[in-house]
């Protein structure tokens, strides 16, 4: 399951120590409210589970061959058919310079998400596999950082243009 950064948690932490340092040298101002989360708790999960099935997808199979390439159902988490292109041809070359035994992550996980507004969020992912030379034994992590938003209420990969 993916871990969703505790940031209510950071802000009650915050706020209560806060507290605390005023209370100690005889401030009499109390702190102001925590900052409310761009998205609710539930509009998170919905993301969390959308972004972790992407992502399951990817493990397995070859980033760099046509059959990947044409799997239908990795379009629709794309806006167009060229911000798929952009994506996939990013993914692709990051896998070969990476040095990913034929082109292929066994692991795919979310390291941490953010939300920069409600209708943005951030991805840290990492994709782990063999090193392409098979003397070279240990695997490799490639890291990677997404770009979401949601448009018309879904959820899509925005990638930068190459």
């Amino acid at each position: 399951m993916t871990r969703i950064p505790p940031r209510r948690a950071g802000a009650l932490l915050a706020t209560v120590c806060a507290g605390a340092l005023l209370g100690c040298f005889g401030a009499g101002a109390e702190a102001p409210p925590p900052p409310e989360p761009p998205v609710s708790d539930q509009e998170a999960m919905q993301f969390a589970l959308r972004a972790e099935r992407f992502y399951r997808s990817l493990e397995g199979v070859p980033l760099a061959a046509t059959i990947t390439f044409t799997n239908r159902e990795l379009h629709q988490y794309f806006p167009t058919p060229s911000a798929f292109s952009d994506y996939y041809s990013s993914l692709a070359t990051m896998a070969r310079q990476e040095t990913l035994r034929d082109g292929e992550a066994r692991q795919v996980r979310i390291r941490e998400f953010h939300f920069d507004g409600a209708d943005q969020a951030v991805v840290e992912v990492v994709l782990t596999g063999k090193h392409e030379r098979e003397l070279r034994f240990w695997d490799v992590d490639v890291e990677r950082r997404d770009i979401w938003r949601r448009i018309d209420g879904v959820w899509v990969i925005v990638p930068e243009k190459l």
